[in-house]
């Protein structure tokens, strides 16, 4: 969910919740001056949402709005945890701030991202879940240029069995991995709240989303 300041993402959050959402991701980036008083007031104000709540905070390098440094950031995890259910860290964040982890899964459950710039085969992806052991779920993030892109995401998400994990392509050819990735073994999907709303490449909405697996059923 986003929202430039603190009333306008949690009025998201609340809105995902009605619109029938199983958990939020608080993308805490997109909250113009995030500083450690508005990630509080963020949750403050989204008290009254009963999901789970995920903490975000994405640096611009990978679809997100942060421009400060990976001690800031560290800092606004750090605070989130206090709060959320789960902390996504992002791997870049971990590159000499190894400790981060430790702190982070002492208060929450920790979702460690790897936004990755290309196909990744299926041994390094179980190289990456298997190199960071106080993570609670893996998840992985690739490029899709070709509609056959998303199988690797699929059987790679299969491969993981044992370890919870959300694993799809981004990018318009990647929709199709964001909605059956969890038919594959993946916790959940990421969707927009609406049209516009989108924070990565060939996000879909919430409606969307679950038309589509509707027509599944």
């Amino acid at each position: 969910m986003v929202g430039k300041d603190e009333t306008e993402i949690a009025r998201a959050a609340l809105s995902a919740e009605e619109l029938g959402a199983d958990l939020v991701e608080l993308r805490l980036d997109t909250v113009e001056g995030l500083d450690r008083e508005k990630v509080r007031s963020v949750f403050r104000l989204a008290a009254g949402v009963g999901l789970p709540k995920i903490a975000t905070v994405m640096p611009r390098s990978i679809f997100g709005g942060f421009e400060g440094s990976a001690e800031e950031l560290g800092e606004l995890l750090l605070e989130a945890s206090n709060r959320a259910e789960y902390v996504d860290v992002g791997i870049e964040l971990l590159e000499g701030h190894e400790g981060i982890l430790e702190k982070l899964s002492q208060r929450a459950k920790v979702v460690l991202s790897w936004h990755a710039d290309r196909l990744l085969s299926i041994d390094e992806m179980r190289s990456f879940v298997r190199s960071w052991r106080r993570c609670s779920v893996y998840k992985i993030a690739m490029p899709a240029k070709s509609a056959s892109d998303n199988l690797v995401a699929l059987q790679g998400c299969l491969a993981l069995e044992g370890f919870r994990r959300v694993v799809f392509c981004y990018g318009r050819e990647g929709i199709p991995s964001r909605v059956i990735s969890p038919v594959f073994g993946s916790e959940w999907a990421y969707a927009a709240l609406r049209k516009g709303q989108e924070t990565a490449p060939g996000q879909i909405d919430i409606d969307i989303l679950r038309r589509i697996r509707g027509a599944f059923a």
